[in-house]
């Protein structure tokens, strides 16, 4: 039925939630603002409101990279102005140092991809995204990754998706499965345009195609 696999990279390949906190820790220890605890919880939630701003284009990727540190000293009075740049750049280079997985990503990518073709579809930073997944060994299994701030556009909009079928060659939406964590980027994405979904969560929701809570229950959809 599916020719393409489309996986979502964080928290369905990669296991960005160890690889933030790892990064986070490691950049805000340098920083004048510190770290602990309530500063973390903070810039979840900071982190959060920007990363939906983009999906809704209401920022940009740059902008979303430093406003949310800038936007944390300023919780904390302090001056987000002049600290949010330079903290931002430390984060981006500790956290495209990480390269933890999700358990099973490297075994149901080396088992699917001898009988699907199966890409990467992120909204992450281009250099982050490129230097964590080198870190895998997931790439032999991967034919391309389709990057957000290369392609000039996020998931969920219909013109990322529609790049990534031209660049693959084939406009029938029916052979593609695209395999996510987020409901309102990957799963929205798929939705809003007619293609099937597997939405990698244990939450509810009647947009996805298919529900799974971990990797391996993808053997029962596709093999």
């Amino acid at each position: 039925m599916y020719k393409y696999l489309l996986f979502d990279a964080d928290n369905t390949l990669l296991d960005f939630d160890l690889a933030e906190a790892q990064a986070l820790k490691e950049t805000l220890s340098l920083c004048p603002l510190g770290f602990n605890d309530e500063i973390h919880k903070r810039y979840h939630v900071i982190n959060d409101l920007e990363w939906k701003k983009l999906e809704r284009g209401e920022t940009t990727r740059e902008k979303l990279r430093i406003d949310r540190f800038a936007n944390l000293y300023n919780e904390f009075g302090m001056d987000g102005e002049r600290y949010g740049s330079s903290t931002a750049d430390i984060y981006t280079e500790r956290l495209s140092k990480q390269g933890q997985l999700i358990d099973g990503a490297e075994e149901v990518l080396r088992t699917l991809s001898k009988k699907y073709r199966c890409f990467i579809v992120t909204n992450g930073i281009t250099e982050v995204q490129r230097s964590r997944m080198d870190k895998t060994p997931l790439l032999q299994f991967i034919e391309h990754s389709f990057i957000s701030q290369e392609m000039g556009c996020a998931k969920p909009s219909r013109v990322f998706f529609d790049k990534v079928m031209e660049h693959i060659g084939d406009d029938d939406i029916s052979a593609y499965l695209i395999i996510g964590d987020s409901l309102t980027s990957d799963i929205k994405g798929a939705y809003d345009i007619g293609m099937d979904s597997v939405w990698y969560s244990n939450g509810k929701s009647d947009m996805p195609t298919y529900c799974i809570e971990n990797l391996f229950e993808l053997y029962d959809i596709l093999l």
